[in-house]
C-alpha cells in the first residue's frame, strides 16, 4: 500500500521545518538528525512560512497536520515529565477515538441509506418531478437516459482507487515515525 503525500502535507512539513529551525538549540538537538533531514528535504521549497514567536501556534493559521507533528515531537522528544507525557498520550488517544466514532457515524450504512430514502421522498413530492414523470409516462417515444451511468475512464478509475488507499493523518504520522525509529 502506498502513501499519498499531498501538497498540504508538503506545506505542513515546511511549517514544521521552519518551527524547528527557530527553536532553542537545546530542543533541536533532542530530535534525531534523520527526522530533521526528512523535514528539510521533503518540504515544499516554494512555500513561505512565517510564525510570530509572540503568539500561540494554534492561532497562526498553520496546517492541522503540522500542529499534530509538533505535538508528536513534543511527546516523543521534548516532554521530560513522564506524568505529563502520559496525559498527552491519553488525550491523543481520546481525540483519535472521537474522530473514529465521528467517521463511523458519518459513514454508517443505515444513515447513508436512510438519508437516501428521505431524499427520494422529497424528490417524489416535488411538483416538477411529478409533472416530469407524468409527461414521460404519456410520451413513450421519449427515452429517459437519467438512469444510465457512464463507466469512468481509466484515469478516473485510478483516482477512485487512490481515494480508497488514502490513509488517515494519524496513520501517516504513526508510519512516518515507525520508519524513522527503525532506521535509528
Amino acid at each position: 500500500m502506498s502513501v499519498i503525500i499531498t501538497r498540504e502535507d508538503l506545506i505542513a512539513y515546511s511549517e514544521v521545518d521552519y518551527i524547528i529551525k527557530h527553536m532553542n538549540a537545546r530542543y533541536v538537538s533532542m530530535v534525531p538528525p534523520n527526522i530533521l533531514n526528512f523535514f528539510e528535504t521533503i518540504k515544499d521549497p516554494d512555500y513561505e512560512v512565517y510564525v510570530d514567536p509572540h503568539k500561540p501556534l494554534q492561532s497562526q493559521g498553520l496546517q492541522k497536520y503540522a500542529l499534530e507533528i509538533i505535538a508528536l515531537l513534543h511527546v516523543k522528544y521534548w516532554c521530560q515529565d513522564p506524568q505529563r507525557k502520559e496525559e498527552l498520550i491519553e488525550r491523543m488517544k481520546m481525540n483519535q477515538e472521537k474522530f473514529e466514532a465521528k467517521l463511523r457515524e458519518q459513514f454508517n450504512s443505515d444513515n447513508i441509506f436512510g438519508n437516501q430514502e428521505s431524499a427520494n421522498k422529497v424528490s417524489n413530492s416535488d411538483p416538477m418531478f411529478s409533472s416530469y414523470s407524468k409527461y414521460m409516462d404519456q410520451n413513450p417515444d421519449i427515452q429517459d437516459y437519467t438512469d444510465l451511468r457512464e463507466e469512468p475512464e481509466e484515469s478516473q478509475q485510478q483516482e477512485i482507487i487512490n481515494v480508497h488507499e488514502k490513509v488517515s493523518v494519524m496513520q501517516k504520522i504513526k508510519s512516518f515515525f515507525t520508519k524513522m525509529f527503525k532506521n535509528t
